[in-house]
């Protein structure tokens, strides 16, 4: 998929790590990619690594809920690891309730999440 590497982790796991020319802007074109690659691995858990994004801005924060959404519509459970402190802080400074996705600190408690330890 363009904008994004997808990595099998498990049988019922993937690891989606997004590229440079992911564009948060419009979702609607990654939207039929990732719901077949969903159905098709029989995913249960989306560990989305955002280790290279130094801050969420308002766009960006509509497109993880948009990924949120469409996991949702495949049973599958979204968790968002390695946010940086100032990621976290911007954010923060536009949410007016918790994010709809869990988060966690990488990969082993992500997993722990799915309960696939």
């Amino acid at each position: 998929m363009q904008g994004m590497h997808l990595t099998v982790l498990s049988s019922q796991c993937v690891l989606l790590e997004p590229g440079v020319s992911l564009d948060p802007a419009n979702p609607e074109q990654y939207a039929a990619d990732i719901i077949e690659f969903l159905q098709k691995n029989r995913i249960q858990g989306l560990i989305y690594d955002l280790k290279e994004l130094a801050l969420i801005d308002k766009t960006y924060y509509q497109w993880l809920k948009y990924l949120f959404t469409l996991c949702k519509l495949n049973n599958t459970q979204l968790v968002a690891i390695h946010m940086k402190p100032s990621a976290a802080y911007g954010l923060s400074c536009f949410m007016k309730e918790p994010p709809p996705f869990e988060t966690a600190l990488n990969i082993e408690s992500a997993r722990r999440v799915f309960n696939q330890v």
